[in-house]
């Protein structure tokens, strides 16, 4: 009997079976492929894999109703879910319904196989969690870069189990959408979302607005009121920037988060409150924590899981569905012929590093709507603090490249470890390269020296990995250092998803 991992893929594409099937034969596992649904059903319960690969859109049955089905009859099941339409309601879906990880096409197969190995390793250490099972409900949040998706994984798997979950990111990233997207994809999502900005209730109402009061408490209580503590029974509330509450109100919290009730103000009754409480922060907590500004029991106990929102400057792939998204918002309100950006408007929004993340790119694209008098939005109709926010690279050209210098591996040095090195410039005899006779930048005639070296160095009939093997992983080293070694975030500028810079990030030892 063999005692190769058994790996089963599931895909109605020809192409990315074959692909599969040639990988991991190589790699040493054994393989079994099905092209729809229905059959691939059959052959998980005959092939008995130990990690599965399903195609979300497929005939006869698609890869949601495999995964539901598979992991109600086994829950400790690793699928890993495949699809083209990585919109946040698919994700969150997959995820909730029990799924391992979640890829979108198109794909690096190194990632695959890097994925199959962390779940081998998960399966025989027995750690993988098993999740709710809840229908999804769709959500305002947008957003199809690495970083969002990361966020969708971990809504989908917290919105099933009713745990504190603080989230974190600046100003204007969309915290309350995430709490949104939590409640109504959790069981409670029938009952209220109550959201509490804990800025704009005044210190001395606090505690009124929150637990309620008898009547009589204090001038002008001429009747008894309940709290939102009370009105958010069965439901969820959402208290944004907590960093901001008093000590005093801090305590009080605490108590009916561990007490699970409350006692109105002026009132001597304990009432039950039945309440997932999800907090929102724009600031360092811990920092506040060693300032004496916030209590360390009240954040351990908020902070069940921590969900990071990153700001849009970290996930500029994003920034076109956004725009185009809030476009269409503005269409269904608004009368006359809907209006669309022109792909000038777009570039410059994405060349904008927005302080005021979402917010701010909603707010200019709603003015934007408004200045335009056609139907497509231009440059020109832009705030002008985005259209002169942008750096625009210089256009200036020099004639002389003698200060140009090139680092190169030395000859025969693999790609993957070019740690000799030798200086070229433009002066060397047999490399000199005259600006004056084309009208190229240094950086240009940096690169052409640079290749011509290179190709002389490469080892014969492996230039084209060769060459490309000392420009990538210079690529991913300087993308880690600017991002201070941040995976998500240098994934998310590189245009790669983690798992694949992870993989690359092996290859080349960094």
């Amino acid at each position: 009997m063999s005692d190769k991992a058994k790996i089963l893929v599931i895909d109605d594409e020809h192409s990315v079976r074959w692909a599969f099937e040639k990988a991991l034969q190589k790699a040493n596992y054994e393989v079994a492929l099905a092209d729809n649904g229905l059959k691939g059903l059959n052959l998980y319960y005959e092939f008995k894999p130990d990690i599965t690969f399903v195609d979300i859109r497929m005939p006869e049955m698609d890869g949601l109703q495999i995964l539901e089905k598979v992991m109600a009859d086994d829950p400790k099941a690793l699928i890993i879910v495949m699809t083209a339409y990585s919109d946040m309601e698919t994700t969150v879906n997959a995820m909730k319904l029990g799924a391992y990880d979640f890829l979108t096409k198109p794909f690096n197969i190194d990632e695959c196989l890097s994925l199959i190995s962390r779940g081998l390793t998960a399966r025989n250490s027995s750690k993988i969690a098993e999740l709710g099972v809840q229908a999804p409900k769709s959500s305002a949040l947008k957003g199809n870069s690495a970083a969002m998706q990361e966020v969708y994984k971990l809504i989908g798997k917290v919105s099933g189990e009713d745990v504190s979950v603080l989230v974190c990111g600046e100003s204007g990233c969309g915290k309350e959408l995430v709490a949104q997207a939590i409640h109504f994809n959790s069981r409670r999502s029938a009952k209220p979302f109550w959201p509490i900005n804990c800025t704009a209730i005044s210190e001395s109402l606090m505690e009124s607005e929150f637990f309620g009061y008898e009547k009589g408490a204090f001038t002008g209580a001429a009747t008894s009121k309940q709290g939102m503590f009370e009105l958010a029974q069965g439901g969820t509330i959402f208290l944004d920037e907590i960093g901001d509450m008093n000590l005093e109100m801090q305590a009080k919290l605490l108590r009916v988060l561990e007490e699970r009730e409350i006692v109105r103000v002026g009132g001597n009754k304990r009432i039950s409150v039945d309440v997932r409480v999800i907090a929102a922060t724009n600031k360092d907590l811990r920092k506040l924590i060693v300032e004496g500004k916030f209590r360390e029991d009240l954040y351990h106990r908020i902070k069940v899981i921590e969900i990071k929102l990153p700001p849009l400057r970290e996930r500029v792939e994003d920034i076109p569905l956004l725009a185009r998204y809030f476009c269409s918002i503005l269409a269904a309100q608004r009368r006359g012929v809907p209006k669309s950006m022109s792909d000038e408007a777009i570039e410059l929004l994405c060349a904008y590093s927005w302080p005021g993340n979402v917010r701010e790119l909603r707010n200019a694209i709603e003015q934007s709507y408004t200045l335009s008098r056609d139907q497509l939005i231009l440059p020109e109709h832009l705030p002008i603090e985005i259209t002169k926010g942008v750096t625009q690279p210089s256009t200036a050209k020099s004639a002389s490249t003698s200060n140009i210098q090139v680092v190169i591996p030395e000859e025969k040095v693999s790609a993957e470890t070019p740690d000799k090195t030798l200086t070229a410039t433009s002066s060397d005899k047999n490399d000199t390269l005259y600006a004056s006779a084309s009208n190229e930048t240094p950086e240009d005639l940096a690169v052409k020296m640079l290749i011509k070296r290179l190709l002389d160095r490469a080892p014969d009939g492996d230039a084209y990995s060769y060459v490309l093997g000392v420009f990538e992983k210079e690529l991913l080293a300087q993308s880690l250092e600017k991002h201070k070694r941040n995976q998500v975030q240098s994934a998310s500028q590189l245009g790669i998803t983690r798992n694949t810079l992870r993989t690359k990030m092996e290859k080349y030892h960094l």
